[in-house]
């Protein structure tokens, strides 16, 4: 990492800032699709990693300062409704101060994922840990509450309800399912192992350019930490099963995220970046 790479960082987070938090996702969705699929194809791609998942456009860098901005404008320069608002495209407030936050949690961005990607042991999804890395850092800089939110005299914390897991684990296995199927269709079409291994990118860009119908106002479900890890388990062993299995479980994990890191609190941590890091991470040690 030089000092190229941390100007490059901040002007990342600068830019998630400016665009907001999810219309900067929905962008590196495009350039992970695109890749992915070129070289699902068989042509030689080098955005993915360099673009997509890169030091400007990653999510660990545009989506997570966007984010972490989003709190400073709420709880700091008092500009926008909610610290959780990750669909407000920040530039709009007039603020320079918050694009600047952005530019510099962007920058941990790029520590983060560069020390993740040097280390060995908690063999993981790097941009999605490093996204975990910058919200929890902001919510210890920005915010007042501990990680897991603080509870008042009296409040009782929500986890999970039954008809919460229902919903979602039923679209996660159905998600999941659907991925792997997908996944086995191109293997019998005659995409070979080395090409496959671009499918949970894929799908992953698949989830994220989705998001433009929720940044639209619709209430889509959000599905990148179902596909992604999905498709990786697909990858893996081969079973559509273990596939559809990882749709549901990380489909349930995503609404107890939820529930712990962004009730009862004021910035934002993203629940889907927390099942992909910690079920990404299973998975490895697995299989």
């Amino acid at each position: 990492m030089d000092i190229l790479t941390i100007f490059v960082g901040f002007a990342g987070g600068f830019f998630g800032a400016a665009y907001g938090s999810i219309p900067a996702f929905i962008i590196t969705g495009v350039f992970a699709l695109v890749g992915s699929a070129l070289t699902i194809a068989g042509v030689i791609d080098y955005t993915v990693g360099s673009v997509a998942f890169g030091p400007f456009f990653g999510p660990h860098v545009s989506f997570a300062a966007g984010a972490a901005a989003a709190t400073y404008a709420a709880n700091y320069a008092k500009k926008l409704d909610s610290s959780q608002n990750v669909l407000a495209s920040l530039f709009g407030l007039g603020d320079i101060k918050t694009l600047l936050v952005g530019g510099l949690y962007g920058v941990v961005g790029i520590i983060s994922f560069t020390l993740v990607e040097k280390q060995k042991y908690f063999v993981t999804d790097s941009p999605g840990f490093s996204v975990c890395v910058v919200l929890f850092l902001n919510r210890l800089i920005l915010g007042k509450t501990s990680l897991i939110g603080s509870l008042k005299n009296g409040e009782k914390r929500e986890i999970l309800s039954k008809d919460e897991a229902i919903m979602n684990g039923i679209v996660g296995f159905l998600f999941g399912l659907g991925i792997a199927i997908i996944g086995k269709v191109l293997i019998d079409a005659g995409v070979g192992k080395e090409a496959m291994g671009a499918y949970p990118v894929f799908v992953f860009g698949f989830s994220a350019i989705s998001l433009i119908f929720l940044q639209m106002g619709f209430s889509i479900p959000i599905t990148h930490h179902i596909t992604y890890p999905a498709a990786t388990t697909f990858v893996l062993t081969g079973n559509v099963y273990f596939a559809a299995l990882t749709g549901l479980i990380n489909g349930i994990l995503w609404v107890i995220a939820g529930k712990i890191f962004n009730s009862h609190c004021d910035t934002y941590i993203d629940p889907p970046a927390v099942v992909i890091a910690l079920s990404i991470f299973v998975i490895n040690l697995i299989f």
